[in-house]
């Protein structure tokens, strides 16, 4: 294998001459003649800098981590595809963690700090903000994804509480009134946000909203289909229902069907997230999409800030929330 001594050979150099060039160190003073004749003999050589060794002199590993909570979740590969990409573009290389897989040790992200990356991107909300507080004691740069702590400025989330509005001014324009909201859990940023959505949209528009048709889920398909049943069981079920996140719907849907009833001829149905299969569902889903891959996208460039000491903080939230509409929404044509 090629090493920089022999390029340096060659070119009638120090390898330390050859190594500027290469990294077009601009306060070398050398000849064009010669920084010429280097560049040819690299090329003659074949000669590839060791990217590695690099690295470990800048006490860099080109390495970002991204944490997530389940690789099962179908919402993650959005962002996880923006932020891949990004960090390309940055020149980066991406590595991605499930908690699920991890286990439950002290702290979740003890085994990202010791050095085997450059910064963390972190996508859960279930873990206690005590071990994002010692990870700032690690001074290890990373920086949140859809979520916030009092305290802690770097962030990347979305406008959830637009989302959730979005989501119910739908469906009072077409008619209902008896408007359910599966939430997300009340313990996380985006349950409150898009819940606060939902009760921004009803009170504008003077509706009521009843204790029995707010029903708390964990973003999952059974707690969807739980919360679904206790919906469907009450004296007067609602005629619509917004899902805070796509696997929550999915298990309303199972709810429903197994119960005997049709969307929308029973109920309209909304929910956060728009994934590839959406419009596969019977009957296609109303989703609302948000700007996943864009958050990504722009988590991994304030990371690379942060990890560059560009900047003291960074805070962004990201607009872009788009109804897409399918068949489970419909004009409510009569009173049920």
């Amino acid at each position: 294998m090629t090493t920089i001594k022999d390029v340096a050979k060659r070119a009638g150099v120090h390898p330390t001459v050859v190594s500027r060039v290469l990294n077009k160190d601009q306060t070398l003073k050398i000849k064009d003649s010669t920084r010429e004749r280097i560049l040819e003999t690299v090329k003659e050589l074949n000669y590839f800098p060791n990217r590695s060794a690099q690295n470990l002199k800048r006490n860099e590993t080109k390495m970002l981590g991204m944490v997530i909570p389940d690789f099962a979740n179908p919402v993650y590969s959005e962002i996880i595809h923006g932020a891949e990409d990004q960090a390309a573009k940055e020149g980066y290389n991406l590595m991605v963690y499930s908690m699920k897989q991890k286990g439950t040790e002290h702290n979740k992200f003890s085994h990202l700090i010791e050095g085997r990356t450059d910064g963390l991107l972190i996508a859960i909300s279930e873990s206690e903000d005590q071990e994002i507080v010692e990870l700032q004691e690690s001074k290890k740069p990373f920086l949140l994804i859809n979520r916030m702590i009092p305290g802690i400025n770097h962030y990347v989330v979305l406008d959830d509480e637009f989302a959730g509005k979005l989501a119910t001014d739908h469906l009072i324009q077409l008619g209902h009134r008896k408007i359910a909201h599966i939430t997300g859990p009340f313990d996380t940023g985006t349950g409150k946000t898009r819940f606060n959505g939902y009760k921004q949209a009803m009170h504008s528009n003077e509706l009521e909203i009843l204790n029995d048709y707010v029903q708390e889920s964990s973003y999952s398909i059974e707690s969807g289909y739980s919360a679904m049943k206790k919906l469907l069981a009450l004296k007067e079920p609602p005629t619509a229902v917004f899902a805070g996140s796509i696997l929550a719907a999915l298990g309303a849907m199972r709810a429903a069907y197994e119960a005997g009833r049709t969307i929308p001829n029973d109920f309209s149905l909304v929910s956060i997230h728009d994934v590839p299969f959406a419009d596969a569902l019977q009957p296609p889903l109303t989703t609302i999409k948000m700007p996943l891959y864009e958050m990504g996208q722009e988590a991994v460039k304030n990371l690379v800030q942060l990890i560059k000491k560009d900047t003291q903080s960074t805070h962004l939230t990201i607009n872009g929330a788009e109804l897409i509409k399918r068949n489970s929404t419909a004009e409510l044509l009569s009173e049920k």
